[in-house]
Protein backbone atom coordinates (compact mmCIF):
# COMPACT_ATOMS: atom_id res chain seq x y z
CA UNK A 1 0.00 0.00 0.00
CA UNK A 2 0.73 3.60 -0.80
CA UNK A 3 0.28 6.60 0.96
CA UNK A 4 0.32 9.77 -1.56
CA UNK A 5 -0.12 13.32 -1.25
CA UNK A 6 -1.80 15.51 -3.80
CA UNK A 7 -3.87 18.77 -4.16
CA UNK A 8 -7.41 19.10 -5.11
CA UNK A 9 -6.50 20.63 -8.61
CA UNK A 10 -4.07 17.51 -9.04
CA UNK A 11 -6.99 14.52 -8.71
CA UNK A 12 -8.60 13.61 -11.68
CA UNK A 13 -12.17 12.32 -13.09
CA UNK A 14 -11.25 8.97 -11.91
CA UNK A 15 -9.60 9.96 -8.77
CA UNK A 16 -12.80 11.51 -7.65
CA UNK A 17 -15.26 8.69 -8.58
CA UNK A 18 -12.97 6.51 -6.26
CA UNK A 19 -13.14 8.75 -3.85
CA UNK A 20 -17.23 9.06 -4.13
CA UNK A 21 -17.33 5.19 -3.74
CA UNK A 22 -15.52 5.08 -0.80
CA UNK A 23 -17.65 7.73 0.88
CA UNK A 24 -20.25 5.90 0.10
CA UNK A 25 -18.76 2.60 0.86
CA UNK A 26 -17.82 3.96 4.22
CA UNK A 27 -20.23 6.15 5.30
CA UNK A 28 -23.64 5.12 3.31
CA UNK A 29 -26.27 7.95 2.84
CA UNK A 30 -24.88 10.34 5.59
CA UNK A 31 -22.50 11.57 2.66
CA UNK A 32 -24.35 14.16 0.54
CA UNK A 33 -22.92 15.97 -2.33
CA UNK A 34 -22.10 19.03 0.37
CA UNK A 35 -19.95 16.83 2.13
CA UNK A 36 -18.34 15.76 -1.01
CA UNK A 37 -17.71 19.58 -1.86
CA UNK A 38 -16.41 20.25 1.58
CA UNK A 39 -13.60 18.13 0.63
CA UNK A 40 -11.48 19.88 -1.98
CA UNK A 41 -9.90 22.70 -1.99
CA UNK A 42 -6.78 21.63 -0.04
CA UNK A 43 -4.57 19.17 0.66
CA UNK A 44 -5.55 14.98 0.18
CA UNK A 45 -4.09 11.91 1.47
CA UNK A 46 -4.90 8.85 -0.09
CA UNK A 47 -4.03 5.09 0.61
CA UNK A 48 -3.64 3.18 -2.42
CA UNK A 49 -3.29 -0.41 -3.48
CA UNK A 50 -2.52 -0.92 -6.72
CA UNK A 51 -5.53 1.00 -8.28
CA UNK A 52 -8.15 1.44 -5.50
CA UNK A 53 -8.66 4.04 -2.95
CA UNK A 54 -8.89 2.69 0.45
CA UNK A 55 -8.35 5.65 2.46
CA UNK A 56 -8.80 9.55 2.00
CA UNK A 57 -8.61 12.54 4.72
CA UNK A 58 -8.38 16.25 3.21
CA UNK A 59 -7.66 19.44 5.15
CA UNK A 60 -9.26 22.40 3.30
CA UNK A 61 -8.55 25.71 4.31
CA UNK A 62 -10.78 27.83 6.61
CA UNK A 63 -11.85 30.98 8.41
CA UNK A 64 -12.44 30.12 12.13
CA UNK A 65 -12.60 32.39 15.19
CA UNK A 66 -12.32 31.75 18.25
CA UNK A 67 -13.52 34.01 20.69
CA UNK A 68 -12.71 37.51 20.04
CA UNK A 69 -9.70 36.70 18.26
CA UNK A 70 -9.23 37.86 14.62
CA UNK A 71 -10.27 35.43 12.00
CA UNK A 72 -7.54 32.99 11.76
CA UNK A 73 -7.00 31.06 8.58
CA UNK A 74 -6.70 26.83 10.37
CA UNK A 75 -6.79 23.36 8.11
CA UNK A 76 -9.97 21.89 8.40
CA UNK A 77 -10.38 18.19 8.15
CA UNK A 78 -12.73 16.46 5.77
CA UNK A 79 -13.70 13.06 4.57
CA UNK A 80 -12.03 10.49 6.92
CA UNK A 81 -12.82 7.36 5.31
CA UNK A 82 -11.25 4.47 5.14
CA UNK A 83 -12.59 1.09 2.95
CA UNK A 84 -15.11 -1.02 5.46
CA UNK A 85 -13.05 -4.29 4.27
CA UNK A 86 -9.95 -2.93 5.43
CA UNK A 87 -10.64 -1.35 8.57
CA UNK A 88 -8.33 -1.89 11.51
CA UNK A 89 -5.34 -2.47 9.49
CA UNK A 90 -4.02 1.13 10.39
CA UNK A 91 -4.69 2.58 7.44
CA UNK A 92 -6.98 4.97 8.69
CA UNK A 93 -4.07 5.89 11.44
CA UNK A 94 -1.38 5.94 8.52
CA UNK A 95 -3.44 8.61 6.37
CA UNK A 96 -4.24 10.63 8.78
CA UNK A 97 -0.69 10.76 10.42
CA UNK A 98 0.41 11.76 7.24
CA UNK A 99 -2.31 14.66 6.46
CA UNK A 100 -1.53 16.15 10.19
CA UNK A 101 2.33 16.24 8.41
CA UNK A 102 1.09 18.28 5.31
CA UNK A 103 -1.25 20.13 8.15
CA UNK A 104 1.58 21.30 10.68
CA UNK A 105 3.65 22.50 7.11
CA UNK A 106 0.65 24.53 6.11
CA UNK A 107 -0.91 26.02 9.28
CA UNK A 108 -0.78 26.86 13.25
CA UNK A 109 -4.17 25.08 13.70
CA UNK A 110 -6.45 22.42 12.53
CA UNK A 111 -9.96 21.58 13.34
CA UNK A 112 -12.00 18.50 12.63
CA UNK A 113 -15.71 17.45 13.55
CA UNK A 114 -16.75 14.16 14.17
CA UNK A 115 -19.12 12.03 15.85
CA UNK A 116 -17.83 9.17 17.15
CA UNK A 117 -14.32 8.71 16.57
CA UNK A 118 -13.26 11.04 19.30
CA UNK A 119 -11.12 8.37 20.54
CA UNK A 120 -9.60 7.68 17.31
CA UNK A 121 -8.27 11.42 17.30
CA UNK A 122 -7.21 11.97 20.80
CA UNK A 123 -4.72 8.77 19.91
CA UNK A 124 -3.61 11.06 17.23
CA UNK A 125 -2.96 14.25 19.61
CA UNK A 126 -5.92 15.80 18.72
CA UNK A 127 -7.88 17.82 21.52
CA UNK A 128 -11.79 18.03 22.62
CA UNK A 129 -13.38 21.50 22.07
CA UNK A 130 -14.99 22.17 25.26
CA UNK A 131 -16.50 25.79 23.90
CA UNK A 132 -19.50 26.48 22.50
CA UNK A 133 -19.71 26.60 18.44
CA UNK A 134 -21.40 29.11 16.44
CA UNK A 135 -21.64 29.75 12.33
CA UNK A 136 -21.33 33.11 10.78
CA UNK A 137 -24.28 33.10 8.71
CA UNK A 138 -25.82 36.18 6.47
CA UNK A 139 -28.58 36.87 9.37
CA UNK A 140 -25.58 37.08 11.94
CA UNK A 141 -23.73 34.85 14.87
CA UNK A 142 -26.25 31.90 15.25
CA UNK A 143 -25.50 28.78 17.59
CA UNK A 144 -25.42 25.37 16.67
CA UNK A 145 -24.61 21.88 18.10
CA UNK A 146 -21.41 20.98 16.72
CA UNK A 147 -19.68 22.01 19.90
CA UNK A 148 -19.83 18.44 21.37
CA UNK A 149 -17.90 16.40 18.18
CA UNK A 150 -15.00 19.46 17.54
CA UNK A 151 -11.61 18.79 17.74
CA UNK A 152 -8.77 20.74 17.57
CA UNK A 153 -5.05 19.83 16.55
CA UNK A 154 -2.63 22.71 17.97
CA UNK A 155 1.64 22.92 16.84
CA UNK A 156 1.00 25.84 18.92
CA UNK A 157 -0.55 25.90 22.01
CA UNK A 158 -0.40 29.73 22.17
CA UNK A 159 -2.24 30.41 18.87
CA UNK A 160 -5.25 29.20 20.83
CA UNK A 161 -4.69 29.03 24.31
CA UNK A 162 -8.23 28.60 25.53
CA UNK A 163 -10.29 25.46 24.33
CA UNK A 164 -13.09 26.65 26.52
CA UNK A 165 -14.04 29.59 24.47
CA UNK A 166 -16.43 29.69 21.74
CA UNK A 167 -15.55 28.98 18.53
CA UNK A 168 -17.29 30.37 15.09
CA UNK A 169 -16.70 29.28 11.61
CA UNK A 170 -18.37 31.11 9.03
CA UNK A 171 -21.52 29.52 7.23
CA UNK A 172 -21.42 27.29 3.71
CA UNK A 173 -24.02 25.02 1.90
CA UNK A 174 -24.67 21.52 3.68
CA UNK A 175 -22.98 21.15 7.06
CA UNK A 176 -21.44 24.61 8.38
CA UNK A 177 -18.78 22.38 10.23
Amino acid sequence: MEVVVVDSDQIDGATRLALRTLWDRAFGDRFSDDDADHAYGGVHVLAREDDRVLGHASAVPRRIRFGDRPWLTVGYVEAVATDPERQREGIGRRTMERLQEEICSRWPVALLSTGRATGFYELLGWERWRGLSYTQAATGVVPDDEHGGLMILRQDPSAVPDLSTSVTCEDRPGDAW
